[in-house]
């Protein structure tokens, strides 16, 4: 058969078709994205490549079959070659699967190597001997040995119908062998393997469109011409059929650039279906009004942005931790979590102290996915003796926690604060499509609801602030310009009533001596009002912390030993100094110590009465917390304000922990003031170090504490 006859033709068109496929390609590549739209497909990154390299390698055997050297032993093993490789790359596409893991070797490449040893013996060798027949028989072996086993393995085609072709064609190539047809043998191969790609392809894309049709159809009629060599009862196929079989090639390489164009017009529409979806979600978002987003941990605001999220976004699950003042952290709102689970992550969350935080952000248990959002496996801060909401109790071991939640393998966006802290995190989970990996426009609508609620919450943080410290100085204005005119005419009263007091009159000295000490009392008030006019460390230095606390300790111990109150110091051995007044600095502890008794003292007298002063060195200061077991803020919002307090009239003036502020602010530090869970209180001071005198005192930090008192004077 003359076979530049039939080969031409269809080598121009292929050329041609390969320069059109080699375009698509490199379009293709310029959007690597689109490439793993389809992610159920085995190898879908590289399968165009193969299907390019695959026509290549066809265009490259008929070249070496028209060419002068078509019948030399050269030029057949050249094309004997490229016609079994060139079918495998298109088998390689849809069927990346390893035949070992380790080393890891591609079931095509274990398939291939004996093959095309196979083909190069049988075009060196016209007239092989012994030896040479026995390697090639080997090499079948090796071929269908490779070809049963991955049919046993789970891929597109079913092992029903997979296997019986791998063991036909390899029984049949054997048999011809045997009879030194290595001619058909090859071809025969070839044929299998064409068919094994047509079911690969019709089993993969799963749609009757034209390139599927194309591809499908021509690769079963290109294998025909190989399975009627090898039967030795039909006659050799007509040239007319040869000539339809080209046709039938140019067809089937059109058939796989149609599905590339199809491929990108999917890609172009799934596009188009996310930023509408991406459109919807960030419209949902702005619809929460996150203006004042509140510090006090509401969590039905909360609870309505993690409904908004599960509603809009990929993920089932979302639930929102904020930062308390000792340091760590809450569940202020979730949905798509059972009531259990969530009750496990809020009891976790309250173990989040610094060193946990540093431990959980830590590449063994955080690992950035896309963007801000970083998949979080949350084992080191969940435990055995956490409990639902309901008070149940979690399973035995951190492996079976509440069902609902994959605690191993979560997302996580940190709620930070302009510094790079973490103010609280948006933790997320049950990702919707999980065959689908995370884009870009899935996560960027999160990111900026997330931006949005720190900012609303640093926004809200600095307008009480401020509010705060106007109010200060509006009282403190206030108090310079009133108390000039309230001294004197209660000096007058003053000295009047200690006239009164000296009558002989019982009931004349009786009411003298209320009057006096009403006087007297207004006159404390006036004073504590003039020290807010200007606060001012009057000296600063650096001052240890350590041995202000154990003075502390000893001013305030006949008050602890009669509240029966059992106090708790927490100093790490290694501590700055702190730049500060120590005189002021001292007054606050005392003030803060002091209603932190008077708050245990309205416990029952059998109940447990605790003080604990935690004290952890930062990067850029020192942090105080003082915690109790007592009672509780009645609003720890209102905890600094003046002239608040929950105590009877005439026991305390409420001007105490606003003085604490005033001077803690004064000193550039900070202080916030919350309720601990079950119960109790804390108060947390924030204190700058000295950086000369810190140099070689490396901080180290404790288990976290709290810190509280009550907002009384």
């Amino acid at each position: 058969m003359n076979l530049q006859t039939f080969d031409i033709p269809t080598l121009a068109i292929l050329a041609a078709l390969i320069a059109v496929f080699g375009t698509l390609w490199l379009e293709w590549r310029s959007h690597p994205a689109s490439a793993e739209r389809l992610g159920e497909l085995p190898n879908a990154r590289h399968r165009h490549l193969l299907w390019l390299l695959g026509w290549f390698l066809l265009v490259v055997q008929l070249a070496a079959q028209v060419s002068r050297y078509g019948g030399t032993a050269g030029g057949q093993t050249v094309a004997r070659d490229c016609m079994e490789l060139g079918a495998l790359m298109f088998l390689g596409s849809l069927a990346a699967q390893y035949f070992t893991k380790k080393p890891k070797i591609l079931y095509v490449t274990a398939f291939g190597a004996p093959l095309v040893l196979y083909a190069t013996l049988s075009s060196v060798y016209s007239a092989p001997g012994t030896a040479v027949r026995a390697v090639l028989l080997l090499c079948l072996a090796a071929t269908l040995l490779v070809g049963a086993r991955w049919s046993l393995h789970r891929n597109l085609v079913p092992e029903w119908l997979s296997l019986p072709l791998v063991l036909v064609v390899g029984a049949g190539c054997a048999w011809l062998t045997l009879r030194a047809e290595y001619t058909e043998a090859l071809e025969l191969v070839h044929s299998g393997i064409l068919l094994m790609t047509a079911m690969l392809f019709a089993s993969a894309f799963r749609r009757a469109t034209t390139g599927v049709l194309f591809t499908v159809g021509g690769l079963a009629v290109w294998s025909v011409p190989g399975i009627l060599h090898a039967i030795p009862a039909i006659a050799p196929p007509p040239a007319e059929f040869l000539r339809a079989i080209d046709l039938v090639k140019v067809l089937t390489a059109l058939g796989m650039i149609v599905l590339v164009l199809e491929d990108e017009i999917a890609s172009n529409q799934a596009a188009l279906a996310r930023d509408r979806r991406a459109r919807r979600e960030m419209e949902k978002y702005n619809e929460l009004y996150l203006g004042v987003m509140p510090l006090d941990q509401s969590e039905r605001q909360y609870g309505q942005v993690c409904e908004t999220i599960v509603e809009a976004s990929r993920f089932a699950q979302a639930a929102v931790f904020v930062r308390n003042a000792g340091g760590t952290f809450r569940l202020v709102g979730h949905a798509g979590i059972p009531a259990e689970a969530a009750g496990a992550l809020n009891v976790a969350g309250a173990r989040v102290t610094e060193e946990k935080l540093a431990e959980l952000t830590s590449a063994r248990y955080m690992a950035r996915e896309i963007g801000h959002l970083m998949r979080v496996d949350l084992t080191p801060v969940m435990a055995a003796e956490d409990k639902g909401s309901a008070g149940s109790r979690a399973s035995a071991s951190p492996e079976a926690l509440p069902k609902g939640l994959n605690h191993r393998d979560s997302w996580i966006i940190g709620i930070r604060v302009r510094d790079g802290g973490w103010q609280g995190a948006l933790l997320l989970g049950g990702l919707r499509q999980p065959g689908l990996a995370l884009r870009t426009d899935d996560v960027l609508p999160l990111e900026l609801l997330v931006a949005r609620i720190a900012a609303a919450r640093e926004q809200v943080g600095l307008l009480r602030r401020l509010m705060h410290s106007e109010r200060l100085a509006g009282l403190g204005q206030l108090a310079g310009g009133v108390a000039h005119e309230l001294n004197n005419p209660l000096t007058a009263v003053t000295g009047f009533a200690e006239l009164l007091s000296e009558s002989e009159s019982g009931g004349v000295r009786d009411r003298a001596q209320v009057i006096l000490s009403e006087a007297r009392r207004m006159k404390k008030i006036i004073e504590s009002l003039v020290r807010f006019r200007r606060i001012t460390p009057e000296s600063r230095g650096p001052i240890s912390v350590e041995l202000l606390l154990r003075d502390i300790e000893k001013l305030a111990r006949h008050d602890l030993e009669r509240a029966r109150v059992d106090l708790q110091l927490k100093i790490p051995e290694i501590l700055p100094p702190v730049m500060a007044n120590e005189d002021q600095i001292r007054q606050v502890f005392l003030q803060i110590v002091k209603n932190a008794v008077t708050a245990l003292e309205e416990m029952p007298r059998d109940a447990e009465r605790r003080l604990s002063v935690d004290v952890t060195g930062l990067r850029e200061g020192v942090r105080i917390r003082f915690a109790d077991n007592g009672p509780g803020f009645s609003d720890p919002g209102r905890a600094f304000d003046p002239f608040f307090t929950t105590q009877n009239p005439g026991e305390g003036f409420g001007l105490g922990l606003s003085l604490c502020y005033s001077i803690v602010r004064e000193h550039g530090g900070e202080i916030s003031a919350a309720n601990v869970e079950p119960h109790g209180a804390e108060v947390t001071i924030d204190l700058p170090v000295d950086e000369a005198a810190a140099e070689g005192a490396r901080p180290r930090t404790t288990a976290a504490g709290g810190a509280s008192a009550r907002d009384v004077a």
